[in-house]
Parts: C-alpha cells; structure tokens; sequence
C-alpha cells in the first residue's frame, strides 16, 4: 500500500510508470500521493504542454526550485494546472535537478509511444532499448526507484484507428516524413522534433469508463550502483521494467477477482449507498 513508500525526507525519489492512452493518468497519480501520504511529486511532462512558454527562460519548466521551495502553494498559485501539480517539462537537465535537490519526480519512460498505443497494444512498455540514463542519474544521487504499473485507461475507450494510420490519413506530406510534427518539440534529448510521431489515434470512449487500477512495485535502492557503471545500471533498468510487468499481471488477475470491476454495477452500488467502492 502507499504507507510502504518512502516519503519526501529520505532523499530523492523517482516513481518509473507506465503511461496509460492518451495521458489522462499523470493528475490521478499525482493526486492520490498528495492526499494520501502528503507526497510532492514533480510530473516530468512531454515539451508539447509547455511549447508555448517556451520563449521564456526564466519559465517554471525550466526553473526547478529547492526542494523546500517547491512546497511553496503561494508560488504555485499563479501557474497554470500542471505548473500547479509541480509538473516540468522532461528534459535530462530538469530531471538532473531533481535528483540533486532530493525531490520526488514521476517518470514515465515510455513517453509518448505508450500514450498514443495502438489496438493491440495495452499495457506495454515502449522504453528504449540502449537508454539507462534515467537509472544512472538516480545512481548518481543514491534516488529510491519506485516502479508504478496503472491499468485502466485502454479499458475505457475503442480504438478506431492507429496513429501512425491517423498520420497518413492527415498528413498532407504523402511521404510521411512527419508532417506538422516538425513543429512540436521532441520529448527525448537525442530525437529530432520530427521523429517522434506526436500523433493521437481515433478514440471513442466508452458510455461508461473502466475502473482504474495501481500498483506500486518494490522499491529500489541506488546507493550500491555506481552511476558509471552500465552494464550494472542496464540490470537495474531491466528490473524495473520486470516489475513493471509483475504489476501488470497482479492488476489483472485482481480486476478478474474485483466484484467492483463491472463499472455500471460499481457507479450503482456507490449512488445507492453514498460511499465509493472499495
């Protein structure tokens, strides 16, 4: 349960999820650690959000506070809602400063791949094959990694058409070099803005929305990794992304057991007697 995780004085912290369709998951995480264990967590955000703000350097998504700055609500108060949640753009020099300031951050490696899945692609994990650098920046601050397998989202919607499918019907290059993606800034460092494919695919949601599911794996210490190490950070990577999937299976196998999973028998059971499911 949430009492098991670290809280924000012992040291930095990094949540490693998966990112559920279309993204509507990043609020519901960072809520429920805020309200049930008082846990400050800074949403690492794909550019796009904040591509507006861009031109100013002196933004909050490219400033990241002190950790005690960062519990300021009079500072949040003026920023817009992910600003407010503590989010910041996803880039190795804000996630850096993170981890140096001891701050908890919330990461979810496979991006915007995972966000815009296709039909036959719920609840696996598109994370770069040869990229650690996420577990070697943990290393280097001895961060606590705390794996987060979500399902849910996919449960509650139809996918009418892939996205790479949405680009060519869209696109007026014919070639499919990109298209209007060229214009939106990539979320990894070493990626072109137009070879990440920020492309939505055709979704209809459900009448009735499927009940989400979370679970936290076990927490992972850094302090016996040397972040120059590879081969030993490419082990703990492959761990993470092993009980990221163990998490998968146990969610499942509890929603199969879950008498609440039904959503219209949940939504009348709550409406009868004024309490949410358990």
């Amino acid at each position: 349960g949430l009492s098991l995780l670290p809280s924000n004085d012992e040291g930095p912290v990094l949540y490693v999820a998966n990112h559920q369709l279309l993204g509507l998951d990043l609020g519901m995480i960072i809520a429920e650690l805020l309200e049930e264990r008082d846990i400050i967590a800074r949403g690492l955000a794909h550019p796009f959000i904040f591509q507006n703000k861009q031109d100013n350097t002196e933004s909050a998504t490219t400033f990241i506070p002190d950790k005690e700055d960062s519990n300021n609500n009079n500072k949040l108060g003026s920023l817009n809602t992910f600003d407010a949640f503590g989010a910041v753009m996803v880039s190795p020099r804000n996630y850096y400063r993170l981890m140096q300031t001891g701050q908890t951050a919330l990461l979810f490696p496979g991006g915007v791949r995972e966000v815009f899945h296709g039909k036959d692609e719920a609840y696996q994990l598109f994370w770069p094959e040869d990229k650690v650098d996420f577990v070697r920046t943990a290393a280097k601050f001895n961060a606590t990694i705390v794996p987060l397998s979500a399902v849910g989202a996919a449960d509650s919607a139809n996918i009418l058409m892939d996205a790479p499918d949405m680009q060519r019907w869209f696109s007026n290059n014919k070639k499919g070099d990109g298209g209007s993606n060229s214009n939106i800034t990539a979320a990894r460092y070493d990626q072109a803005n137009g070879e990440e494919l920020f492309q939505p695919p055709l979704v209809v949601p459900k009448i009735v929305p499927a009940r989400h599911y979370f679970v936290f794996g076990t927490p992972m210490s850094t302090k016996d990794i040397d972040h120059k190490d590879k081969e030993n950070c490419k082990i703990l990577y492959d761990e993470v992304q092993k009980e990221m999937y163990r998490g998968f299976d146990d969610i499942l196998y509890a929603r199969d057991q879950d008498p609440y999973a039904d959503s219209v028998r949940r939504i009348a059971s709550e409406w009868v007697s004024g309490k949410q499911a358990p």
